[in-house]
């Protein structure tokens, strides 16, 4: 069971008795697993809300709110030392190259497995239900922290956003976990096919500095990236 401070359960009790249904997804429950110090950002879905502005009215009396994406659903609340990040569960499909290539649609009544079938790693689709107080894992990503493994959860879906493979080298490092056999393979084509050129290097940047920062062993992260450009084909 996860615990969070009175004030955001209160953020999560009000939710639920206007029939949202809010879910903590990502890092926090991923960190959970991994018995590392747990981050001040939190994020959210909030399913079986209608629009955005439905959202807004229903955070708006727990302090000011930063409209920080209403084309993917998202908006920030601050809760003393916490960064709580809302998203609505969405949809999202492959409209042209490169990392932003892709059109969202928000959809309120997805399952959490639809709604988490987007996420890059079954290690960051995880999420857990605070009014139920249960896990919900439809990817088996806790059994893979378990086991050290890097998966994909989807492979197509992997293949669409660039940025990923850098996001592969950099969770393999910070975490020291192996890539799966489908994952390796995955990156190892995306890199041959020459898609990490169309990813702008500022991305690129960020991707690598997080490595750099959050890893014991940075290097393992180099020696991993090294290794996937040596072996591509």
């Amino acid at each position: 069971m996860l615990h969070f401070p009175h004030k955001i359960k209160k953020i999560f009790h009000h939710l639920n008795q206007n029939n949202a249904k809010p879910i903590v997804v990502g890092g926090y429950i991923r960190d959970h697993f991994l018995h590392v110090k747990y981050s001040k950002d939190i994020d959210i879905e909030v399913f079986h809300i209608n629009s955005y502005e439905e959202l807004t009215s229903l955070l708006a009396p727990f302090g000011s709110l930063h409209l920080v994406g209403k084309s993917f659903g998202t908006c920030k609340l601050f809760i003393d030392e916490y960064e709580l990040d809302f998203t609505l569960p969405r949809k999202e499909n492959k409209t042209s190259k490169g990392h932003k290539g892709f059109e969202i649609k928000t959809d309120p009544y997805l399952s959490f497995e639809e709604a988490a079938s987007r996420r890059d790693f079954t290690i960051n689709a995880i999420g857990y239900d605070p009014i139920k107080k249960e896990f919900l894992d439809p990817f088996n990503g806790k059994k893979d922290i378990q086991n050290k493994v890097l998966k994909a959860v989807d492979p197509q879906k992997f293949t669409e956003d660039p940025l990923r493979v850098y996001r592969a080298v950099g969770f393999a490092s910070r975490f020291e976990f192996l890539l799966n056999e489908q994952l390796f393979t995955l990156c190892q084509t995306m890199i041959n096919r020459g898609d990490l050129t169309d990813l702008p290097k500022e991305r690129v940047y960020e991707e690598l500095k997080k490595m750099f920062l959050k890893s014991n062993k940075p290097s393992y992260g180099l020696e991993l990236l090294y290794t996937l450009e040596e072996h591509t084909f």
